[in-house]
């Protein structure tokens, strides 16, 4: 009985393909890591450099640039919201707990807490003060304000999609 000899390949040939192998892949991860570079530097230089998508409607009156907008409520708006000093019960509205939500910390008595007249959620006066000269939202249900001369819904100011996370 004879055995069969198993074929000979010429020398050197795999030695070339794990070369070639080992070059393609190192050329394909170097193609994605100057993709997403450039992709991540034209991104930011869009960012600071570009003009906004979004623009006031006072704006076209001349009162502000075009490339600001306002998203949180006017200081008299604020002022409009009822506030409320509590007493040794620390009792509110019903859809409260005795936490406030901006700064998780408990109320104690003789608190000033503001209350968003919309949705009937109570916060520190200070804390939900400055929460709505930056944002014009409830902070709990993000409920917007009602329509006033003074006030423009955020819905209609800003959309969702312009806000990165």
């Amino acid at each position: 009985m004879s055995t069969a000899d198993p074929p000979v390949s010429a020398p050197g040939v795999g030695l070339g393909y794990g070369i070639a192998i080992a070059v393609s892949i190192l050329v394909l991860i170097s193609t994605i890591m100057l993709a997403s570079y450039a992709c991540v530097r034209v991104k930011s230089s869009a960012l600071r450099t570009g003009p906004s998508p979004i623009r006031d409607d006072t704006a076209s009156s001349g009162n502000l640039p075009p490339e600001v907008v306002v998203v949180g409520l006017d200081g008299s708006v604020i002022e409009s919201y009822p506030k409320i000093v509590l007493g040794e019960s620390k009792r509110l509205p019903k859809p409260n707990n005795g936490l406030c939500s901006i700064c998780l910390s408990d109320y104690k008595p003789r608190d000033t807490v503001r209350c968003v007249p919309e949705c009937n959620h109570c916060f520190h006066a200070e804390c939900v003060d400055a929460w709505l000269r930056m944002s014009g939202t409830c902070p709990m249900c993000r409920s917007s304000p009602a329509p006033t001369p003074v006030a423009t819904p955020l819905s209609e100011l800003v959309p969702l999609a312009f806000h990165p996370r």
